[in-house]
């Protein structure tokens, strides 16, 4: 038998697919996860079948914690993933927003810290930086916003591979993130904290737009699978907040799941570090791109309307993913449009 880990948000979109990924490493997996995320539960049946252990648990309760630990006491090694998702419940439930992302990740980091100083890789977001990124000068195209070429200097953390880690998390009382982007922000803080005072292995991802199978994507999160399911299977309907023309770099959740187990097995190396997620300079879309594709492959036409941007919208976010390529010797292997066929194909067959 490998070594056990744990798996907070276990049996969400990027949970199942590293959950997946580990069991092919031959790790015991436990998938914690509150179950409470509409959709969720269609995965638990892929994840049983793979012999993934479900501890059904909210990692807001010490409680749910300790009887974790006290069923489970050789976890070896920590991905975090569980919070809640998206920016608009953050801005109608500020208070939940901060107890899953903020004390949730806390709550994680004292279980690893008390019980031998567990490894953690933590998931975070994008929207740890500010709408600060809106002011990089941008060239407005048929169907995206593009960067012109930024000076090396110009800004620190931008150049032309996209946002590095370098990149300010500071507002300086101008700049928005978002509730969501703060409470994510203060776990990151949290996690940096922790490894230099406890000596706690963390590594901490600040990801753009993940997708792929297991996905299920509504209007407020996860774009690309409701994109695909709307245009291709439902009603053809969707509400675009802005113009669609805002960009994104784009990661196959089975290559994200690589990554993180990488690190996993390589926390000794680089404990302590933060890597920027996402597809790169080499995988991004747009959303009306994106659209665009799925029409071509469905044959039907989306009905779109358009609404307010949403608060600390980012017109354009592009992961530079060079610290992580050369740290972990890791690239991403799916387009955006393969990724986005294979996901028709599968919806359409199913």
């Amino acid at each position: 038998m490998g070594k056990t880990i744990l798996i907070t948000g276990g049996c969400g979109f990027i949970g199942t697919n590293i959950c997946l990924e580990a069991r092919k490493r031959d790790y015991e997996v436990i998938a914690f996860d509150s179950l409470i995320r509409k959709g969720v539960e269609n995965n638990i049946s892929v994840l049983e079948k793979a012999g993934v252990t479900i501890f059904r648990g909210d990692i807001r309760n010490t409680e749910d914690l300790i009887r974790l630990q006290n069923e489970h006491k050789d976890i070896e090694g920590i991905i975090h993933l569980a919070g809640n998702p998206g920016i608009p419940w953050s801005i109608s439930y500020p208070t939940y927003d901060f107890e899953v992302n903020a004390l949730g990740t806390l709550n994680i980091l004292e279980l690893a810290r008390i019980y031998g100083n567990i490894p953690v890789i933590y998931a975070r977001t994008n929207k740890v930086y500010s709408d600060l990124i809106n002011d990089i000068p941008i060239a407005e195209e048929e169907t995206r916003y593009d960067w012109r070429q930024p000076k090396e200097g110009w800004l620190d953390g931008v150049t032309s591979n996209g946002v590095n880690e370098g990149f300010s998390t500071e507002g300086f009382g101008k700049y928005s993130h978002s509730p969501y982007g703060i409470s994510k922000l203060t776990g990151d803080a949290y996690c940096q904290e922790y490894f230099l005072t406890y000596k706690l292995p963390v590594v901490i991802n600040r990801m753009s737009c993940i997708y792929g199978y297991y996905q299920q994507g509504v209007a407020d999160q996860g774009w690309i699978d409701h994109f695909v399911r709307t245009i291709g299977f439902g009603n053809k309907k969707l509400d675009i907040f802005g113009d669609g023309k805002q960009v994104r770099d784009m990661l196959w959740g089975e290559d994200v799941a690589r990554l993180y187990l990488d690190e996993l097995e390589r926390i000794h190396y680089i404990q302590g570090e933060v890597f920027n997620i996402g597809g790169g300079i080499n995988n991004t879309l747009s959303l009306k791109e994106a659209i665009t594709e799925i029409e071509t492959l469905s044959g039907n036409k989306a009905e779109i309307e358009y609404h307010n941007w949403r608060h600390a919208d980012q017109k354009i976010y592009i992961s530079d993913i060079t610290k992580a390529c050369e740290k972990l010797e890791w690239q991403p292997k799916i387009s955006p449009k393969e990724g986005i066929k294979l996901m028709y194909e599968r919806y359409k067959n199913s």
